[in-house]
């Protein structure tokens, strides 16, 4: 069960890297072709999900379709030319954003063997949506951006942001969701430990004679 956690840790990782890890609506200008290639190559990774994962495949479906909307997101971002296309891209990100975190934790639940009630998704996905339309909310309200504007640096399509009084929400939001998966690994290592390993099965005369009751 260890190799296969790591296994799967490992595998979240990839599409992770993909999605970049500055904030979004700050791009620079060299990154345009690269998030555009991390785009391709997620779409690709997805495809492949689909064919390739044979089990309990629809969280690793909607982690990488989350890792393409986010890198959509920033290249629509990185080639703006108004303000409305980049609030659009921004928003887009932060769909894909919202939506990473609670499937790679259902993903590393279901892997290391914790068991939840049935319905956990479902209030998870509720507060994914809360976040995600707060993110969204700049150019209707000014809850998540005080204030927003667009602007072209060097070539560069950028948002220029005053954060407003909800803007931590989606920090504290990741952070929750990280520290719940941090959480789960570690209990399952160390449930791991505790439990004793199941018994071999000996097949062999030696065994034969254990199962029969026989004297060898």
């Amino acid at each position: 069960m260890k190799k296969r956690l790591l296994k799967t840790v490992a595998l979240i990782l990839l599409p992770i890297m993909l999605s970049g890890c500055s904030a979004v609506g700050a791009k620079k200008e060299s990154h345009s072709a690269i998030y555009c290639a991390a785009a391709v190559f997620s779409l690709l990774l997805l495809i492949g999900c689909i064919f390739l994962v044979k089990k309990n495949k629809s969280w690793f479906i909607t982690l990488f379709s989350s890792v393409l909307v986010i890198n959509a997101g920033y290249t629509v971002l990185s080639v703006s030319d108004s303000l409305e296309t980049a609030l659009f891209a921004n928003a887009l990100s932060y769909l894909g954003s919202v939506f990473l975190p609670l499937s790679m934790l259902m993903i590393i639940l279901e892997v290391s063997g914790t068991k939840t009630v049935k319905w956990l998704p479902l209030p998870l996905f509720f507060l994914s949506g809360l976040v995600f339309l707060v993110a969204a909310s700049p150019g209707i309200l000014d809850i998540y951006y005080k204030d927003v504007s667009f602007a072209v640096i060097d070539g560069v399509s950028t948002l220029i942001k005053v954060y407003g009084p909800l803007h931590p929400l989606y920090l504290v939001f990741l952070v929750g969701y990280f520290a719940a998966m941090i959480a789960v690994i570690i209990r399952a290592f160390i449930k791991k430990t505790l439990e004793a390993p199941p018994p071999r099965h000996d097949f062999g005369y030696r065994g034969i004679c254990q199962h029969r009751g026989l004297a060898y």
